[in-house]
């Protein structure tokens, strides 16, 4: 794909966001504003809504605890959607593991509940998500919801494959949004996306 015509489409986005620039392959990468971070309230938390984040063992367990606090300054909450009973555990970036609660399953709540939905990467998680059926419609009825949903390395061609655009569109991170699909790449892709998700969830909550 042209990268001409991936700015055309993303241009809605682009007004919104910032100005993109221009990174390796084509592929744009948002700038996000230099603000100083809000400090995280805990009275707060959850007040602004919840995010759904779709896991099962083996997800990188730092793209949820970054989205999370991300998420907190600005008074969300994150709740584990997976279809493990009780726990399920991921690894960090050191490789250690971590377990959380889940507080839900895929076919328990849909996109009407949450403001967004968060996919965190890793490899061996995301092959057994594939494979669960509720998960494959929990995103699709995101996707279909216009809501906001980011996927995270490995997570994001499969949300371009859901969002039914080539998966090679991706890039490193991915966010979904009312039928398109804008890919984050260059060296802060990781640190843009995430503060593109967190300001379309507002964006979204506002206009709703």
């Amino acid at each position: 794909m042209r990268a001409d015509s991936y700015l055309h489409r993303c241009r809605p986005f682009v007004e919104i966001c910032g100005a993109p620039r221009a990174a390796p392959g084509g592929i744009v990468a948002f700038n996000k504003p230099h603000t100083r971070q809000k400090r995280i309230d805990l009275a707060q938390i959850g007040e602004a809504g919840d995010i759904a984040v779709l896991i099962t063992d083996g997800f990188a367990a730092s793209d949820l605890t970054d989205v999370a606090t991300a998420a907190e300054r600005s008074s969300y909450r994150t709740v584990i959607v997976s279809p493990n009973k009780s726990l399920v555990s991921g690894r960090s970036a050191s490789n250690e593991e971590m377990n959380f609660v889940v507080d839900a399953h895929p076919g328990d709540r849909g996109p009407e509940a949450f403001s967004g939905l968060l996919i965190p990467g890793g490899a061996h998680g995301l092959t057994r998500l594939i494979e669960d059926q509720d998960a494959r419609l929990l995103i699709q009825a995101f996707i279909k919801a216009g809501k906001p949903v980011l996927a995270m390395a490995e997570a994001a061609p499969i949300l371009a494959e859901a969002a039914g655009k080539t998966p090679g569109e991706a890039g490193q991170a991915a966010l979904a949004l009312r039928g398109d699909l804008f890919a984050a790449g260059g060296e802060e892709a990781r640190e843009d996306a995430i503060s593109t998700f967190i300001k379309t969830l507002d964006m979204v909550e506002e206009a709703a």
